[in-house]
């Protein structure tokens, strides 16, 4: 435990002083206990990620290049290191009206990828990246409070804008801007009222159809606002519920608008009833069970959408702890970080759906996706705390 010890609690230590002492007047004094929160939280987390990697190190690293051990520093500062690379690289790919893509889910991706690591708006090294990044996305957003990019990832828009709330809600929740509320409950309501009577969501902004794939990001969402204090109703909240549990496989897994084992929306579904409180759902052991079968891989064999699938199930594995994160995590950190670009982007497996011709150029999408994925271990984000 010498490891341990002195490097990694100093290090905690040193980043819990930090986010103690937030130069943030307004986030002191509108919400000293969240900022605590926050410190503490980040504190904690990292303590965790260091006894986590100290116990790898007792056994050879899952990696697909060596069977090296790593001590839990070099851990710390590996993924350090990549996702420093990858926001240098998203920062450079920035363009002048404060874009990445004319989708607001590259846009969304890759400010929740900054704010992951802990940058924050008007301060520190990205912070006219992140002003600006953050003026675009809220002037894209309609009287009605949709945000509505010039391309759409899908068949409408409620995809980019379930990504875009989300980002709003962290933004706030780090720098409670009036201004930024008040976008932030427009876009909430559009949710609501959106929601299918069946609990789901579907691409447009109107209730009717539904799929797990869209209804994930709009739960994710409402978790993040509610986080950041924006009430959501509890009605609202047990209709999702009931709708994830409709797409449930009595074997495990998650349908895409029904009972089914799909890799991405099995994912989805475990982290849909986590987020929503639903930790002790009978479906949830079932389906992380399920999700252990799938090959960590570089590959479409079984995965269509890769990146969208690791970003969830991560997060579920994460959620609930134990055996399924120390069995999951290893063996993602470590493809990621080999398969990461001299530039510090990152690029998807041949095959899969996710190409450029659907999630945009720049590899801006993969990067940020790949970004998050790997922010696990710092947890800044709230709306995906345990």
């Amino acid at each position: 435990m010498r490891h341990l010890g002195v490097r990694c609690i100093s290090t905690a230590l040193d980043l819990f002083i930090g986010l103690a002492r937030c130069d943030s007047s307004r986030c002191r004094r509108t919400n000293p206990r969240r900022c605590l929160h926050t410190a503490l939280q980040s504190f904690v987390a990292v303590v965790l990620f260091a006894a986590s990697a100290h116990a790898q190190s007792k056994s050879p690293a899952a990696t697909p290049t060596t069977a090296a051990p790593l001590t839990e520093q070099k851990v710390i500062e590996r993924v350090t290191a990549s996702v420093d690379r990858s926001l240098e690289y998203l920062a450079s790919k920035q363009k002048p009206d404060g874009s990445w893509d004319d989708c607001n889910a590259g846009n969304a991706l890759t400010i929740l990828a900054m704010l992951g690591r802990g940058h924050v708006p008007g301060r520190g090294q990205y912070k006219e990246v992140l002003q600006k990044g953050r003026k675009y996305l809220l002037k894209t957003q309609r009287e009605d409070g949709l945000f509505h990019s010039r391309r759409q990832a899908g068949a409408g828009p409620m995809y980019e804008h379930g990504l875009s709330t989300l980002a709003t809600a962290e933004l706030y929740g780090m720098d409670p801007d009036p201004d930024v509320e008040e976008k932030l409950r427009r876009a909430v309501q559009v949710i609501v009222k959106a929601q299918s009577p069946n609990g789901g969501w579907r691409y447009n902004p109107r209730p009717g159809d539904h799929d797990l794939s869209v209804s994930v990001m709009q739960i994710v969402a409402l978790r993040a606002a509610n986080n950041a204090e924006i009430p959501v109703p509890e009605e609202i909240i047990e209709k999702a519920a009931k709708y994830v549990r409709y797409c449930a496989h009595p074997n495990g897994g998650y349908g895409y608008q029904g009972p089914a084992q799909g890799a991405q929306t099995s994912a989805a579904g475990v982290v849909s009833l986590q987020l929503l409180g639903k930790y002790d759902d009978p479906s949830v052991p079932k389906t992380l069970d399920l999700l252990a079968k799938f090959p960590v891989e570089w590959s479409a064999n079984s995965i269509q959408y890769w990146y969208y699938f690791h970003y969830y199930a991560i997060q579920a594995n994460y959620q609930a702890g134990g055996k399924y994160w120390n069995d999951w995590h290893p063996r993602v950190r470590e493809l990621l970080l080999d398969k990461q670009n001299a530039d510090g982007s990152w690029d998807v497996p041949g095959g899969t759906a996710e190409n450029a011709g659907v999630v945009g150029p720049n590899n801006i999408y993969w990067t940020g996706m790949a970004s998050l994925i790997l922010e696990v271990y710092m947890h800044f984000l709230p709306a995906y705390q345990r």
